[in-house]
């Protein structure tokens, strides 16, 4: 077990060595360890070849990988003896190579190489795997073949990496094969060895499929070990259908042939080509086999998906071969390869084993689909789409999604396998509208399970992730789980409920708590409409709009980013970059007018920008200081609501930039979209290119103006008027705040503390958040109100917080101020303990969801509290999670540009106490963070101290083990 390896694999590594060393290997099957010739040192041509295209290409990875997820009784110790044993099986893996002066290659042996690692979950497992296959490959110093174990909390991970220079020995599939056999008593077996292979770079390379390829390709998982690595690179994605879905037959010839088909025919329509190489096996062998036969078949715009799928049955039975290439013609190539379940050939008594996605960067093809079986699993299809390094980060989701639409949409339209023949692709389209209106019977649990699934690892940027792997560990918040919603029910007819996530929080789960609804016509709010390139405000921009005024319109919604650059950032291509960023988000380049008795927003035209000043390099701020220009007082109605400032440290030469923007244009989603895009388009301006970006945002103003037309529905009103009519109002604590603490005026400028729990408490406070199937805001939230109601014996309270406000999922990708502030009512008896608090706060949060578009002044002003600086709630409740104003732009030359940001000085506080959770991931450790700020005319230093210390306490309280159950009168 992965315990016993964390007592005993560290010291008896080198026992082990000795001990195989001395007596060699036996079997239980009676076979013997067959030793390599060791002192066989000349490579042979094969060798040389690849050899000679690594020197060449220093850049290009040349290492397959494979890893598997093993649970059950492992034993650690003997995984990593077989490991070990391996190579002094077959020495050639453990080889490496040395040019000499006279011209020659030579092989010699090296050390086995067995590296044991640990790791928190599958996708940091996957990530130190990946990391390692892309590190730049020296054949003097590093052998052919690297295994990886890496010790998970409750299962193992084995990887392995095998360079190309080894592959007529072995394939990756059977180093891992063979390792399971030395660990089963079994002797590993060989295939022959195989001369005049092309394992070196093809001579000429494949047309590039149109419409996926980018100049900004990101990076593959990073475990964030070692230095950051610049080059291109690919991605996987995977998903798993079920049989039935596709129709009536279970042949699994017949299923590879339609998915295959049906994959090839969705390029063809998204490429635009005449047509394209189609790459499948000759039968449904291993894709990682030791010879792996496989046959090129050209396929045609002309094809019809049926004809496709004969095609590949074809090649798959024998009955066809490779089409001539007689016209000489260089066509895009896609592979299709079958992929056995891991159990297949990676067989140790007790231990079940699960092939784990890796991508496969020196693919010829730019899109390698592969197709999976598990007899474990009846029914299952599992698919895996793999993109080459530079192929966009959003084309391999995109793809895999429009897959799996086209194949259920097969079903609900009567397009079985066994009638696939008969069936056209051009009566695609209307067989995916056909399906979205009969799903409620056809669509099936695990295809549901699929789109959540393609949700989750789009939207956390993890694809790894599987159908059991829980959202809140891979980083999931309220903000994504919203995003995540709005997708599933716009773009797939799948609605979920905001508690369903909560309590279901894997794609598996929560497939069984969906309900597929019928289609209908997209809301008026969806639709596109004429536009003037003027709007009113939307109802958060006039909610915030109503604030600001009665703060006589200062400085309180200024929003005072600052980022510091460790490194030298080119002022004049950050400048450019951001007009990229201005050109595609309207709602950062507009006019706020008075007109009558209304405000509208007017978008300032591209063309008249530079009569606006909003940029400052260094050598113009020479002498500004950012607390001034933090400070600065926006005229929206003449100026535009932003301004970037560089500053120069004088002491260090370091740059830091002025970040600022008017609140009204600018919500905390909208700031991670923002600097995603920066990142794009300031390493394709520093290269002299322009940016292209996946997406199009729509317009902010007509967000606005579709709200607009729309009006309110008052029962979104009612749902909140219900629920906080007779709520207390006011400061909770006025009570508290003796005479001595009173400030002499009622201006609303304070101060704030930071509440910094420890690493202990913060793991707990995460441990309770899971145990209650809540995310850590319901837990934070649920922490703060105890406090309160503790140190002011309150059985009532009503609390603040900010919610996206995005109901309407094509804005999605937009910038803007969508946020609204809305109020939650939380009661407390001398029976509630930490659980049931928390479960509280988490159904009253998620279940206001739906109604969070309408802003607070509406419901306040619905229960008849006069509009002004207070609103029904004296306290308030957001938190911060993950931000992106941490990170590195790329430079022409492929260095980071890492920048960092710089904490924002408060001085003044809109809100009587405000809580602002900071969730922050530090070396791998989460851990957070909570700065209070409050208003001196109704909270004195006495007061503010006791509410610090209390606070406190309490996340002491929540974060002890077993504090579900605890009273909150005994805490």
């Amino acid at each position: 077990m992965t315990t016993e390896f964390d007592r005993r694999a560290m010291n008896d590594l080198a026992l082990v060595e000795e001990r195989q060393e001395r007596e060699g290997e036996r079997f239980e099957d009676g076979g013997t360890q067959q030793t390599a010739d060791a002192d066989d040192s000349v490579p042979s041509a094969d060798e040389e070849r690849v050899w000679l295209a690594q020197m060449q290409e220093p850049d290009r990875v040349m290492k397959a990988a494979r890893a598997v997820h093993l649970t059950g009784a492992i034993d650690s110790v003997r995984l990593v003896e077989a490991a070990s044993a391996l190579f002094r099986a077959e020495p050639k893996l453990g080889a490496c190579y040395h040019f000499e002066d006279i011209g020659l290659v030579r092989r010699f042996r090296a050390e086995p190489a067995v590296e044991i690692l640990r790791a928190e979950g599958v996708h940091e497992a996957c990530g130190l795997i990946c990391e390692r296959q892309n590190r730049a490959f020296d054949a003097e110093r590093e052998p052919a073949l690297r295994v990886l174990v890496i010790l998970l909390p409750d299962a193992v991970v084995i990887g392995a990496l095998l360079h190309r220079i080894a592959f007529e020995t072995a394939s990756v599939d059977t180093v891992l094969a063979n390792i399971a056999r030395i660990m089963d008593g079994r002797a590993p077996t060989w295939p022959e060895a195989r001369a005049g292979l092309d394992l070196a770079a093809p001579s000429e390379r494949p047309a590039p499929i149109a419409g996926i390829r980018t100049p900004c390709p990101a990076p593959l998982i990073r475990c964030g070990e070692g230095e950051p690595d610049h080059r291109p690179r690919a991605q996987v994605f995977q998903t798993t259908l079920d049989e039935s879905a596709l129709g009536a037959a279970r042949d699994r010839m017949a299923v590879f042939s339609v998915t295959a088909a049906a994959f090839a025919r969705l390029v063809l329509d998204l490429g635009g080509r005449e047509a394209i190489d189609l790459r499948l096996p000759a039968g449904l062998q291993s894709e990682g086999a030791a010879d792996p036969k496989t046959s090129v078949v050209m396929i045609e715009q002309r094809h019809s998906q049926a004809e496709i799928a004969d095609k590949v049955s074809a090649v798959l039975s024998g009955r066809a071969g490779e089409t001539p290439r007689e016209d000489g013609a260089i066509r895009p190539l896609i592979a299709v390869a079958h992929r056995p379940a891991a159990s297949d050939w990676f067989a140790v008594k007790g231990v079940t084993a699960r092939c784990l996605p890796l991508p496969h960067p020196d693919e010829a093809a730019e899109l390698r689909l592969s197709i999976g079986f598990d007899a474990d699993r009846p029914g299952a299809i599992d698919i895996e789409l793999a993109t080459g390094p530079f192929v966009s980060r959003f084309a391999g989701g995109f793809l895999i999604e429009r897959l799996v639409d086209r194949l259920i949409g097969q079903e609900a339209t009567g397009l079985s396998l066994k009638t696939a023949a008969t069936r056209s692709t051009e009566e695609a389209p209307e067989a995916v509208a056909s399906s979205l209106a009969e799903r409620p019977t056809s669509l099936s649990s695990t295809s549901i399970e699929s789109l959540i699934l393609a949700e989750f690892r789009e939207a956390l940027g993890e694809a790894s992730m599987g159908p059991d792997d829980d959202f809140f560990d891979f980083g999931g918040h309220s903000l994504i789980a919203t995003r995540i919603i709005g997708r599933l029910q716009g773009e797939h007819g799948i609605e979920l409920r905001f508690n369903d996530l909560f309590s279901y929080p894997t794609a598996a789960g929560l497939a069984r708590q969906a309900t597929v609804m019928v289609a209908a016509e997209p809301e008026t709010a969806s639709q596109p409409r004429p536009s003037t390139m003027a709007a009113p405000l939307s109802l958060a921009q006039a909610s915030l709009w109503k604030a600001y005024s009665a703060f006589g319109f200062g400085e309180i919604f200024n929003l005072p980013f600052a980022l510091e650059f460790l490194q030298p950032v080119d002022e004049r291509v950050f400048e450019r970059a951001f007009l990229d960023i201005l050109e595609r988000h309207t709602g950062l380049r507009t006019l706020f007018l008075l007109e009558g008795e209304e405000v509208r927003q007017h978008v300032v035209p591209m063309a008249e920008l530079s009569r606006y000043r909003w940029f400052w390099t260094s050598e113009d701020s020479v002498g500004v200081e950012r607390h001034d220009e933090a400070g600065h007082h926006f005229d929206l109605s003449r100026a535009l609501p932003l301004r970037l400032r560089f500053l120069r440290d004088p002491a260090t030469g370091r740059q830091t930039l002025s970040f600022l923007f008017h609140h009204i244009v600018l919500d905390e989603w909208s700031v991670n979209l923002m600097m995603d895009e920066l990142t794009i388009a300031y390493r394709a301006r520093a290269e002299g290119k322009t940016p292209h970006f996946a997406t199009t945002p729509r317009p902010f103003h007509e967000f606005a103006e579709a709200q607009a037309a729309a009006g309110i529905d008052e029962r979104d009103v009612r749902y909140w008027t219900e629920r906080l009519k007779d709520a207390p109002q006011g400061p909770p604590l006025a009570r508290l705040n003796t005479a001595s603490d009173q400030a002499e005026d009622s201006s609303p400028a304070g101060g704030w503390v930071e509440i910094k729990p420890s690493q202990t408490v913060c793991e707990g406070l995460y441990a309770v958040s899971k145990a209650n199937s809540a995310s850590l805001f319901n837990t934070v939230y649920a922490t703060i109100a105890a406090a309160l109601a503790k140190l002011g014996n309150l059985d009532d309270l009503v609390i603040g917080t900010s919610a996206s406000g995005r109901t309407d999922h094509s804005f999605f990708d937009t910038v803007g101020y969508f946020t609204t502030v809305v109020a939650h009512r939380l009661h407390f008896d001398a029976d509630l303990t930490i659980g049931t608090l928390i479960e509280q706060a988490k159904l009253t949060v998620n279940e206001s969801m739906p109604h969070t578009h309408i802003p607070i002044d509406i419901v306040e002003e619905a229960l008849g509290i006069a509009p002004g600086r207070d609103h029904l709630f004296g306290v308030f409740i957001q938190i911060h999670a993950k931000n992106k104003l941490n990170g590195a732009l790329r430079a022409a030359d492929g260095g980071e540009i890492e920048f960092r940001q710089v904490d924002p000085e408060r001085h003044e506080s809109l809100l009587g106490l405000q809580f602002e959770v900071m969730e922050e991931t530090i070396g791998g450790r989460r851990s957070i963070r909570v700065l209070m700020s409050y208003r001196a005319d109704q909270y004195g230093p006495d007061l503010v101290e006791a509410v610090s210390r209390t606070t406190g306490e309490m996340f002491e309280r929540f974060a002890e083990p077993d504090a579900s159950g605890v009273r909150l009168q005994d805490s």
